[in-house]
Protein backbone atom coordinates (compact mmCIF):
# COMPACT_ATOMS: atom_id res chain seq x y z
CA UNK A 1 0.00 0.00 0.00
CA UNK A 2 1.24 3.48 -0.82
CA UNK A 3 2.29 5.29 2.33
CA UNK A 4 2.79 8.99 3.01
CA UNK A 5 5.05 10.66 5.47
CA UNK A 6 3.18 12.51 8.22
CA UNK A 7 2.02 16.01 7.38
CA UNK A 8 4.47 18.69 8.36
CA UNK A 9 3.27 19.74 11.78
CA UNK A 10 4.86 23.17 11.73
CA UNK A 11 6.91 25.15 9.29
CA UNK A 12 8.37 28.19 11.06
CA UNK A 13 7.47 31.21 9.00
CA UNK A 14 7.57 33.96 11.60
CA UNK A 15 10.67 35.87 12.48
CA UNK A 16 11.09 37.86 15.64
CA UNK A 17 8.67 40.74 15.82
CA UNK A 18 6.52 39.61 12.88
CA UNK A 19 2.76 39.62 13.23
CA UNK A 20 1.10 36.66 11.51
CA UNK A 21 -1.18 37.55 8.63
CA UNK A 22 -2.95 34.17 8.76
CA UNK A 23 -3.63 31.50 11.35
CA UNK A 24 -3.12 28.57 8.98
CA UNK A 25 -1.93 28.11 5.42
CA UNK A 26 -2.39 24.88 3.44
CA UNK A 27 0.43 24.91 0.90
CA UNK A 28 0.64 23.24 -2.49
CA UNK A 29 -2.60 21.25 -2.52
CA UNK A 30 -4.86 20.26 -5.39
CA UNK A 31 -7.88 22.49 -4.85
CA UNK A 32 -11.14 20.69 -5.65
CA UNK A 33 -13.41 23.57 -4.76
CA UNK A 34 -16.78 21.81 -4.64
CA UNK A 35 -18.27 23.33 -7.79
CA UNK A 36 -17.27 20.40 -10.05
CA UNK A 37 -14.74 22.66 -11.80
CA UNK A 38 -11.40 21.01 -12.65
CA UNK A 39 -8.90 20.94 -9.81
CA UNK A 40 -6.03 23.42 -9.68
CA UNK A 41 -2.95 23.80 -7.52
CA UNK A 42 -2.92 26.62 -4.98
CA UNK A 43 -2.31 27.66 -1.40
CA UNK A 44 -5.23 28.34 0.95
CA UNK A 45 -5.15 30.64 3.97
CA UNK A 46 -7.41 30.65 7.01
CA UNK A 47 -7.93 33.27 9.68
CA UNK A 48 -10.27 32.43 12.52
CA UNK A 49 -13.11 30.35 11.12
CA UNK A 50 -12.92 31.75 7.60
CA UNK A 51 -11.08 31.10 4.34
CA UNK A 52 -9.46 34.44 3.63
CA UNK A 53 -7.34 33.76 0.56
CA UNK A 54 -6.72 31.19 -2.18
CA UNK A 55 -3.78 31.95 -4.47
CA UNK A 56 -1.05 30.22 -6.46
CA UNK A 57 1.43 31.15 -3.73
CA UNK A 58 0.86 32.61 -0.28
CA UNK A 59 4.08 33.74 1.37
CA UNK A 60 2.80 36.13 4.02
CA UNK A 61 3.57 35.07 7.59
CA UNK A 62 1.25 32.53 9.25
CA UNK A 63 1.07 30.92 12.66
CA UNK A 64 1.22 27.55 10.97
CA UNK A 65 1.82 26.23 7.47
CA UNK A 66 0.98 22.66 6.45
CA UNK A 67 2.50 21.23 3.29
CA UNK A 68 -0.27 19.33 1.48
CA UNK A 69 1.54 18.86 -1.82
CA UNK A 70 0.00 15.98 -3.76
CA UNK A 71 -3.13 15.91 -1.61
CA UNK A 72 -6.66 17.03 -2.47
CA UNK A 73 -8.01 20.03 -0.57
CA UNK A 74 -11.81 19.94 -0.67
CA UNK A 75 -14.75 21.46 1.18
CA UNK A 76 -15.75 19.46 4.23
CA UNK A 77 -18.44 16.97 3.32
CA UNK A 78 -22.06 17.64 4.30
CA UNK A 79 -24.11 14.53 5.10
CA UNK A 80 -27.71 15.53 4.43
CA UNK A 81 -29.21 12.29 5.81
CA UNK A 82 -27.97 10.91 9.12
CA UNK A 83 -29.41 9.44 12.29
CA UNK A 84 -26.64 11.07 14.28
CA UNK A 85 -28.74 11.62 17.37
CA UNK A 86 -28.11 7.91 17.85
CA UNK A 87 -24.72 8.27 19.44
CA UNK A 88 -23.80 11.96 19.24
CA UNK A 89 -24.11 12.39 23.00
CA UNK A 90 -22.03 9.27 23.69
CA UNK A 91 -19.43 10.06 21.02
CA UNK A 92 -19.59 13.84 20.52
CA UNK A 93 -16.46 13.76 18.38
CA UNK A 94 -18.29 11.60 15.77
CA UNK A 95 -14.97 10.05 14.82
CA UNK A 96 -16.51 7.75 12.22
CA UNK A 97 -17.69 10.74 10.19
CA UNK A 98 -14.87 13.21 10.74
CA UNK A 99 -12.29 10.61 9.71
CA UNK A 100 -14.06 10.48 6.32
CA UNK A 101 -13.89 14.25 5.89
CA UNK A 102 -17.47 14.93 7.00
CA UNK A 103 -17.80 18.30 8.73
CA UNK A 104 -21.61 18.68 8.92
CA UNK A 105 -24.25 16.15 10.00
CA UNK A 106 -27.96 16.62 9.26
CA UNK A 107 -30.45 14.84 11.53
CA UNK A 108 -34.22 14.31 11.48
CA UNK A 109 -34.71 12.23 8.30
CA UNK A 110 -37.29 9.55 7.47
CA UNK A 111 -40.05 11.48 9.21
CA UNK A 112 -38.47 11.07 12.65
CA UNK A 113 -36.99 14.03 14.47
CA UNK A 114 -36.46 15.39 17.96
CA UNK A 115 -39.38 17.34 19.37
CA UNK A 116 -39.21 20.08 20.48
CA UNK A 117 -36.30 20.92 18.23
CA UNK A 118 -35.06 23.98 20.13
CA UNK A 119 -34.40 21.99 23.28
CA UNK A 120 -32.64 19.24 21.38
CA UNK A 121 -30.38 21.64 19.47
CA UNK A 122 -29.52 23.45 22.71
CA UNK A 123 -28.43 20.12 24.19
CA UNK A 124 -26.29 19.41 21.11
CA UNK A 125 -24.62 22.81 21.38
CA UNK A 126 -23.95 22.32 25.08
CA UNK A 127 -22.37 18.94 24.40
CA UNK A 128 -19.45 20.45 22.45
CA UNK A 129 -19.33 18.33 19.33
CA UNK A 130 -16.70 18.12 16.61
CA UNK A 131 -18.77 18.37 13.40
CA UNK A 132 -21.49 20.89 12.69
CA UNK A 133 -25.06 19.72 13.28
CA UNK A 134 -28.46 20.50 11.73
CA UNK A 135 -31.89 18.90 11.64
CA UNK A 136 -35.21 18.52 9.83
CA UNK A 137 -38.65 18.36 11.45
CA UNK A 138 -40.18 14.89 10.99
CA UNK A 139 -43.70 14.46 9.62
CA UNK A 140 -44.07 11.10 11.37
CA UNK A 141 -43.03 12.57 14.70
CA UNK A 142 -45.49 15.43 14.26
CA UNK A 143 -48.34 13.09 13.32
CA UNK A 144 -47.62 10.77 16.21
CA UNK A 145 -47.59 13.70 18.62
CA UNK A 146 -51.01 14.89 17.45
CA UNK A 147 -52.80 11.67 16.46
CA UNK A 148 -50.83 8.68 17.69
CA UNK A 149 -50.14 5.78 15.33
CA UNK A 150 -53.60 5.44 13.81
CA UNK A 151 -54.54 4.54 10.25
CA UNK A 152 -56.89 7.34 9.26
CA UNK A 153 -56.86 10.82 7.82
CA UNK A 154 -56.42 13.78 10.12
CA UNK A 155 -59.37 15.92 11.11
CA UNK A 156 -59.19 19.64 10.25
CA UNK A 157 -58.32 20.40 13.89
CA UNK A 158 -55.57 17.77 13.92
CA UNK A 159 -54.16 19.10 10.66
CA UNK A 160 -54.06 22.61 12.13
CA UNK A 161 -52.24 21.24 15.18
CA UNK A 162 -49.68 19.54 12.92
CA UNK A 163 -49.19 22.71 10.89
CA UNK A 164 -48.48 24.54 14.14
CA UNK A 165 -45.86 21.96 15.13
CA UNK A 166 -44.15 22.22 11.74
CA UNK A 167 -44.18 26.01 12.05
CA UNK A 168 -42.65 25.76 15.50
CA UNK A 169 -40.05 23.29 14.26
CA UNK A 170 -39.01 25.59 11.44
CA UNK A 171 -38.81 28.54 13.82
CA UNK A 172 -36.71 26.41 16.17
CA UNK A 173 -34.15 25.86 13.41
CA UNK A 174 -35.26 23.00 11.14
CA UNK A 175 -34.16 23.11 7.50
CA UNK A 176 -37.35 21.56 6.20
CA UNK A 177 -39.82 18.70 6.52
CA UNK A 178 -38.83 15.05 6.30
CA UNK A 179 -41.17 12.13 5.85
CA UNK A 180 -40.89 8.37 6.20
CA UNK A 181 -43.98 7.21 4.36
CA UNK A 182 -42.64 3.65 4.52
CA UNK A 183 -42.85 3.73 8.32
CA UNK A 184 -45.66 3.95 10.82
CA UNK A 185 -47.34 6.45 11.19
CA UNK A 186 -46.16 8.01 7.92
CA UNK A 187 -47.51 5.02 6.02
CA UNK A 188 -51.01 5.95 7.17
CA UNK A 189 -50.76 9.52 5.88
CA UNK A 190 -52.70 10.57 2.76
CA UNK A 191 -50.70 12.51 0.21
CA UNK A 192 -52.87 15.61 0.68
CA UNK A 193 -51.95 15.72 4.36
CA UNK A 194 -48.23 15.60 3.59
CA UNK A 195 -48.70 18.35 1.01
CA UNK A 196 -50.40 20.54 3.61
CA UNK A 197 -47.41 20.26 5.95
CA UNK A 198 -44.91 20.62 3.10
CA UNK A 199 -46.59 23.90 2.16
CA UNK A 200 -45.86 25.22 5.66
CA UNK A 201 -42.19 24.27 5.43
CA UNK A 202 -41.96 25.65 1.89
CA UNK A 203 -43.42 29.03 2.81
CA UNK A 204 -40.74 29.23 5.51
CA UNK A 205 -37.90 28.51 3.12
CA UNK A 206 -37.53 24.79 3.82
CA UNK A 207 -37.23 21.72 1.63
CA UNK A 208 -39.02 18.36 1.64
CA UNK A 209 -37.02 15.13 1.88
CA UNK A 210 -38.69 11.74 1.85
CA UNK A 211 -38.12 8.09 2.53
CA UNK A 212 -40.78 7.12 0.03
CA UNK A 213 -43.71 4.79 0.66
CA UNK A 214 -42.18 1.91 -1.24
CA UNK A 215 -38.80 1.18 -2.80
CA UNK A 216 -39.85 -2.17 -4.29
CA UNK A 217 -43.22 -3.00 -5.87
CA UNK A 218 -44.52 0.55 -5.49
CA UNK A 219 -41.25 2.23 -6.47
CA UNK A 220 -42.47 4.17 -9.50
CA UNK A 221 -45.64 5.46 -7.88
CA UNK A 222 -43.64 6.46 -4.79
CA UNK A 223 -41.25 8.57 -6.84
CA UNK A 224 -44.25 10.16 -8.55
CA UNK A 225 -45.74 10.96 -5.14
CA UNK A 226 -42.49 12.48 -3.87
CA UNK A 227 -42.33 14.70 -6.94
CA UNK A 228 -46.00 15.64 -6.58
CA UNK A 229 -45.58 16.66 -2.94
CA UNK A 230 -42.85 19.09 -3.94
CA UNK A 231 -44.78 20.32 -6.95
CA UNK A 232 -48.03 20.86 -5.07
CA UNK A 233 -46.29 21.99 -1.90
CA UNK A 234 -44.27 24.65 -3.72
CA UNK A 235 -40.88 23.63 -2.35
CA UNK A 236 -37.79 21.64 -3.34
CA UNK A 237 -38.33 17.89 -3.01
CA UNK A 238 -35.80 15.09 -2.53
CA UNK A 239 -35.94 11.30 -2.86
CA UNK A 240 -33.67 10.24 -0.02
CA UNK A 241 -31.38 7.17 -0.01
CA UNK A 242 -32.74 6.33 -3.46
CA UNK A 243 -32.52 2.63 -4.25
CA UNK A 244 -34.40 -0.23 -5.87
CA UNK A 245 -35.19 -3.00 -3.38
CA UNK A 246 -35.75 -6.60 -4.44
CA UNK A 247 -34.25 -8.46 -7.41
CA UNK A 248 -37.71 -8.60 -9.00
CA UNK A 249 -37.64 -4.80 -9.34
CA UNK A 250 -33.99 -4.22 -10.26
CA UNK A 251 -33.60 -1.92 -13.21
CA UNK A 252 -36.40 0.31 -11.99
CA UNK A 253 -34.00 3.24 -11.64
CA UNK A 254 -34.19 3.76 -15.41
CA UNK A 255 -37.80 4.83 -14.96
CA UNK A 256 -37.34 6.69 -11.66
CA UNK A 257 -34.52 8.80 -13.06
CA UNK A 258 -36.62 9.54 -16.14
CA UNK A 259 -39.36 10.81 -13.81
CA UNK A 260 -36.86 13.05 -12.02
CA UNK A 261 -35.60 14.42 -15.34
CA UNK A 262 -39.13 15.10 -16.58
CA UNK A 263 -40.04 16.83 -13.34
CA UNK A 264 -36.99 19.05 -13.48
CA UNK A 265 -37.71 19.86 -17.14
CA UNK A 266 -41.13 21.22 -16.18
CA UNK A 267 -39.72 23.26 -13.31
CA UNK A 268 -39.99 20.96 -10.27
CA UNK A 269 -36.90 21.22 -8.07
CA UNK A 270 -36.51 17.46 -7.54
CA UNK A 271 -33.25 15.87 -6.39
CA UNK A 272 -31.87 12.64 -4.92
CA UNK A 273 -29.42 11.41 -2.32
CA UNK A 274 -27.83 7.97 -2.07
CA UNK A 275 -25.41 5.79 -0.10
CA UNK A 276 -23.01 3.50 -2.01
CA UNK A 277 -24.01 0.07 -0.67
CA UNK A 278 -26.26 -2.72 -1.92
CA UNK A 279 -27.84 -3.27 1.50
CA UNK A 280 -30.24 -1.13 3.51
CA UNK A 281 -30.79 -0.99 7.26
CA UNK A 282 -33.78 -0.44 9.51
CA UNK A 283 -35.63 -2.45 12.15
CA UNK A 284 -36.67 -6.04 11.47
CA UNK A 285 -40.26 -5.15 12.27
CA UNK A 286 -40.45 -2.10 10.00
CA UNK A 287 -38.85 -3.95 7.11
CA UNK A 288 -40.43 -7.39 7.28
CA UNK A 289 -43.90 -6.87 8.78
CA UNK A 290 -46.69 -5.09 6.86
CA UNK A 291 -47.39 -1.57 8.08
CA UNK A 292 -51.04 -2.31 8.89
CA UNK A 293 -49.86 -4.84 11.47
CA UNK A 294 -48.01 -2.07 13.33
CA UNK A 295 -50.91 0.35 13.67
CA UNK A 296 -51.42 1.57 17.23
CA UNK A 297 -47.94 0.78 18.50
CA UNK A 298 -46.27 -2.21 20.05
CA UNK A 299 -49.11 -3.48 22.24
CA UNK A 300 -51.55 -3.43 19.34
CA UNK A 301 -49.03 -5.29 17.17
CA UNK A 302 -48.51 -7.94 19.85
CA UNK A 303 -52.26 -8.41 20.15
CA UNK A 304 -52.51 -9.07 16.41
CA UNK A 305 -49.69 -11.57 16.58
CA UNK A 306 -51.56 -13.48 19.29
CA UNK A 307 -54.62 -13.84 17.09
CA UNK A 308 -54.09 -17.01 14.97
CA UNK A 309 -56.00 -15.74 11.94
CA UNK A 310 -54.32 -12.33 11.90
CA UNK A 311 -50.93 -13.90 12.59
CA UNK A 312 -51.37 -16.13 9.56
CA UNK A 313 -52.13 -13.10 7.40
CA UNK A 314 -49.08 -11.22 8.74
CA UNK A 315 -46.92 -14.30 8.13
CA UNK A 316 -48.09 -14.59 4.53
CA UNK A 317 -47.26 -10.95 3.81
CA UNK A 318 -43.93 -11.19 5.64
CA UNK A 319 -43.03 -14.25 3.59
CA UNK A 320 -43.69 -12.29 0.39
CA UNK A 321 -41.57 -9.38 1.66
CA UNK A 322 -38.66 -11.72 2.37
CA UNK A 323 -39.07 -13.37 -1.03
CA UNK A 324 -39.57 -10.30 -3.24
CA UNK A 325 -38.47 -7.22 -1.35
CA UNK A 326 -36.15 -6.46 1.59
CA UNK A 327 -35.39 -10.11 2.27
CA UNK A 328 -33.62 -10.36 -1.07
CA UNK A 329 -35.19 -13.76 -1.72
CA UNK A 330 -33.23 -15.58 0.97
CA UNK A 331 -33.18 -15.40 4.80
CA UNK A 332 -29.38 -15.35 4.54
CA UNK A 333 -29.67 -11.84 3.07
CA UNK A 334 -31.04 -10.43 6.33
CA UNK A 335 -28.72 -9.97 9.31
CA UNK A 336 -29.19 -8.46 12.75
CA UNK A 337 -27.26 -5.25 13.45
CA UNK A 338 -28.27 -4.78 17.09
CA UNK A 339 -30.67 -6.49 19.45
CA UNK A 340 -31.63 -5.21 22.87
CA UNK A 341 -33.35 -8.35 24.13
CA UNK A 342 -30.45 -10.62 23.06
CA UNK A 343 -27.21 -8.85 22.05
CA UNK A 344 -25.74 -12.20 20.97
CA UNK A 345 -28.01 -12.12 17.91
CA UNK A 346 -26.09 -9.15 16.45
CA UNK A 347 -24.25 -10.36 13.37
CA UNK A 348 -26.41 -13.44 12.85
CA UNK A 349 -28.54 -13.87 9.74
CA UNK A 350 -32.26 -14.53 9.75
CA UNK A 351 -31.42 -18.00 8.45
CA UNK A 352 -29.08 -18.69 11.36
CA UNK A 353 -31.59 -17.44 13.93
CA UNK A 354 -34.33 -19.52 12.34
CA UNK A 355 -32.14 -22.61 12.46
CA UNK A 356 -31.18 -21.82 16.04
CA UNK A 357 -34.84 -21.92 16.98
CA UNK A 358 -35.03 -25.48 15.70
CA UNK A 359 -36.79 -24.64 12.44
CA UNK A 360 -35.82 -25.61 8.92
CA UNK A 361 -34.62 -22.62 6.94
CA UNK A 362 -37.42 -21.55 4.59
CA UNK A 363 -39.12 -18.31 3.65
CA UNK A 364 -42.15 -19.20 5.78
CA UNK A 365 -40.08 -20.10 8.84
CA UNK A 366 -37.98 -16.96 8.39
CA UNK A 367 -41.22 -14.96 8.50
CA UNK A 368 -42.12 -16.80 11.70
CA UNK A 369 -38.73 -15.83 13.13
CA UNK A 370 -39.25 -12.19 12.13
CA UNK A 371 -42.54 -12.15 14.04
CA UNK A 372 -40.84 -13.81 17.01
CA UNK A 373 -38.15 -11.11 16.99
CA UNK A 374 -40.81 -8.42 17.09
CA UNK A 375 -42.56 -10.21 19.96
CA UNK A 376 -39.34 -10.37 21.96
CA UNK A 377 -38.71 -6.64 21.64
CA UNK A 378 -37.31 -6.17 18.16
CA UNK A 379 -33.88 -5.94 16.55
CA UNK A 380 -32.18 -3.76 14.00
CA UNK A 381 -31.52 -5.38 10.65
CA UNK A 382 -29.44 -5.15 7.49
CA UNK A 383 -31.07 -6.20 4.23
CA UNK A 384 -29.06 -7.21 1.15
CA UNK A 385 -31.53 -6.61 -1.67
CA UNK A 386 -30.20 -3.76 -3.86
CA UNK A 387 -28.70 -4.14 -7.33
CA UNK A 388 -25.27 -2.73 -8.17
CA UNK A 389 -26.35 -1.50 -11.62
CA UNK A 390 -29.14 0.59 -10.09
CA UNK A 391 -26.70 1.95 -7.52
CA UNK A 392 -24.22 3.06 -10.19
CA UNK A 393 -26.92 4.49 -12.44
CA UNK A 394 -28.34 6.58 -9.60
CA UNK A 395 -24.89 7.70 -8.46
CA UNK A 396 -23.98 8.98 -11.91
CA UNK A 397 -27.15 11.05 -12.25
CA UNK A 398 -26.50 14.80 -11.97
CA UNK A 399 -29.38 15.27 -9.48
CA UNK A 400 -27.84 12.84 -6.96
CA UNK A 401 -25.83 13.84 -3.90
CA UNK A 402 -24.16 11.58 -1.32
CA UNK A 403 -25.59 10.84 2.13
CA UNK A 404 -24.82 8.00 4.54
CA UNK A 405 -28.12 7.27 6.32
CA UNK A 406 -25.74 6.33 9.13
CA UNK A 407 -25.36 7.02 12.83
CA UNK A 408 -22.61 7.74 15.34
CA UNK A 409 -21.75 4.26 16.59
CA UNK A 410 -19.90 3.46 19.77
CA UNK A 411 -16.79 1.78 18.39
CA UNK A 412 -17.05 -1.99 18.76
CA UNK A 413 -20.68 -2.07 19.90
CA UNK A 414 -23.13 -4.18 17.87
CA UNK A 415 -22.74 -4.90 14.15
CA UNK A 416 -24.01 -1.76 12.38
CA UNK A 417 -24.19 -1.04 8.67
CA UNK A 418 -20.72 -0.06 7.42
CA UNK A 419 -22.17 3.06 5.79
CA UNK A 420 -21.63 4.90 9.09
CA UNK A 421 -17.88 4.42 8.71
CA UNK A 422 -17.32 4.32 4.98
CA UNK A 423 -19.85 6.13 2.77
CA UNK A 424 -17.80 9.10 1.61
CA UNK A 425 -14.48 7.29 1.42
CA UNK A 426 -16.17 4.45 -0.49
CA UNK A 427 -17.49 6.80 -3.16
CA UNK A 428 -14.05 8.35 -3.59
CA UNK A 429 -12.19 5.04 -3.54
CA UNK A 430 -14.49 2.60 -5.33
CA UNK A 431 -16.68 4.71 -7.60
CA UNK A 432 -14.25 7.50 -8.47
CA UNK A 433 -10.82 5.86 -8.48
CA UNK A 434 -11.48 2.17 -9.09
CA UNK A 435 -14.60 2.09 -11.25
CA UNK A 436 -14.44 5.61 -12.71
CA UNK A 437 -18.23 5.99 -12.52
CA UNK A 438 -17.91 9.71 -11.76
CA UNK A 439 -14.94 12.12 -11.80
CA UNK A 440 -13.30 13.27 -8.58
CA UNK A 441 -14.55 16.83 -8.96
CA UNK A 442 -18.15 15.63 -9.47
CA UNK A 443 -17.97 13.38 -6.42
CA UNK A 444 -16.76 16.24 -4.22
CA UNK A 445 -19.54 18.46 -5.56
CA UNK A 446 -22.10 15.77 -4.66
CA UNK A 447 -20.68 15.75 -1.11
CA UNK A 448 -20.27 19.47 -0.50
CA UNK A 449 -21.75 22.30 -2.54
CA UNK A 450 -24.76 20.29 -3.71
CA UNK A 451 -26.09 19.49 -0.22
CA UNK A 452 -25.09 22.97 0.94
CA UNK A 453 -27.14 24.51 -1.86
CA UNK A 454 -30.03 22.19 -1.04
CA UNK A 455 -30.06 23.32 2.57
CA UNK A 456 -29.43 26.97 1.80
CA UNK A 457 -26.05 26.95 3.57
CA UNK A 458 -24.54 29.92 1.77
CA UNK A 459 -21.51 30.17 4.05
CA UNK A 460 -19.98 26.71 3.47
CA UNK A 461 -19.78 23.86 0.98
CA UNK A 462 -17.39 25.59 -1.43
CA UNK A 463 -13.76 26.66 -1.08
CA UNK A 464 -14.08 30.40 -1.55
CA UNK A 465 -12.69 33.48 0.13
CA UNK A 466 -15.09 34.62 2.84
CA UNK A 467 -16.73 31.24 3.43
CA UNK A 468 -16.33 29.09 6.52
CA UNK A 469 -13.21 26.97 6.75
CA UNK A 470 -14.74 23.49 6.75
CA UNK A 471 -12.11 21.52 4.84
CA UNK A 472 -11.14 17.91 4.10
CA UNK A 473 -7.62 17.07 2.92
CA UNK A 474 -7.18 13.58 1.49
CA UNK A 475 -5.01 11.41 -0.71
CA UNK A 476 -7.03 10.57 -3.82
CA UNK A 477 -4.72 7.61 -4.53
CA UNK A 478 -5.24 5.87 -1.19
CA UNK A 479 -8.57 6.98 0.25
CA UNK A 480 -10.79 3.96 0.87
CA UNK A 481 -13.42 2.51 3.14
CA UNK A 482 -12.27 -0.36 5.33
CA UNK A 483 -15.55 -1.15 7.10
CA UNK A 484 -17.34 -4.30 5.93
CA UNK A 485 -20.64 -5.92 6.80
CA UNK A 486 -18.78 -8.56 8.83
CA UNK A 487 -16.36 -6.08 10.43
CA UNK A 488 -18.06 -2.67 10.34
CA UNK A 489 -16.11 -0.96 13.13
CA UNK A 490 -13.19 0.14 10.98
CA UNK A 491 -12.30 3.73 10.15
CA UNK A 492 -11.78 4.98 6.61
CA UNK A 493 -8.23 5.56 5.38
CA UNK A 494 -6.68 8.27 3.26
CA UNK A 495 -8.05 11.43 4.89
CA UNK A 496 -5.08 13.36 6.23
CA UNK A 497 -6.51 16.53 7.75
CA UNK A 498 -9.99 17.77 8.63
CA UNK A 499 -10.75 21.37 9.58
CA UNK A 500 -14.06 22.47 11.09
CA UNK A 501 -14.77 26.18 11.43
CA UNK A 502 -11.06 26.91 11.10
CA UNK A 503 -9.89 24.46 13.78
CA UNK A 504 -7.99 21.26 13.02
CA UNK A 505 -10.22 18.42 14.21
CA UNK A 506 -8.35 15.43 12.74
CA UNK A 507 -4.73 15.07 11.72
CA UNK A 508 -2.26 12.26 11.00
CA UNK A 509 -4.65 9.50 11.99
CA UNK A 510 -5.87 10.99 15.27
CA UNK A 511 -8.68 13.20 16.49
CA UNK A 512 -7.51 16.42 18.12
CA UNK A 513 -8.82 17.97 21.32
CA UNK A 514 -10.75 20.59 19.33
CA UNK A 515 -14.55 20.46 19.44
CA UNK A 516 -15.35 23.26 16.98
CA UNK A 517 -18.74 22.03 15.71
CA UNK A 518 -21.68 24.40 15.68
CA UNK A 519 -25.42 23.99 15.51
CA UNK A 520 -26.60 25.28 12.14
CA UNK A 521 -30.07 26.82 12.03
CA UNK A 522 -32.55 26.79 9.19
CA UNK A 523 -33.93 29.70 7.16
CA UNK A 524 -36.92 30.53 9.38
CA UNK A 525 -35.18 30.38 12.76
CA UNK A 526 -36.55 32.77 15.37
CA UNK A 527 -34.85 33.26 18.73
CA UNK A 528 -37.07 32.25 21.63
CA UNK A 529 -37.36 34.49 24.70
Amino acid sequence: MRRWLPLLLLIPVLTSGQTPTYDLVLRGGRIVDGTASPWYQADLAITGDTIVRIAPSITAPARRVVDVTGLVVAPGFIDIHTHARRGIFEVPTADNYVRQGVTTLVEGPDGSSPLPIAEFLAKVQATRITPNFATFIGQGTVRSEVMGEVDRAATPAELDAMRALVTRGMEDGAFGLSSGLFYVPGAFTPTDEVVALAQVAGRMGGIYISHMRDEARGLIDSVRETIAIGERGGLPTQVTHHKVVGRKYWGGSVETLRLIDEARARGVDATIDQYPYTASATSIGAALLPSWAQEGGREATLARLKDPAIRAKIKAESTAIIRDERGGGDPKNVSVSACGFDPSLAGQTLAQITEGRGLAVSLENAAETAMWIVEQGGCGGIFHAIGEQDLERILAHPATMIASDGEVPVFGRNVPHPRSYGTFARVLGVYVRDKAIIPLETAVQKMSSFPAQRLGLSDRGVLRQGLKADIAVFDAATIRDTATFDEPHSYAEGVRLVIVNGDVAFEDGAMTAARPGRVLHGPATRPRP
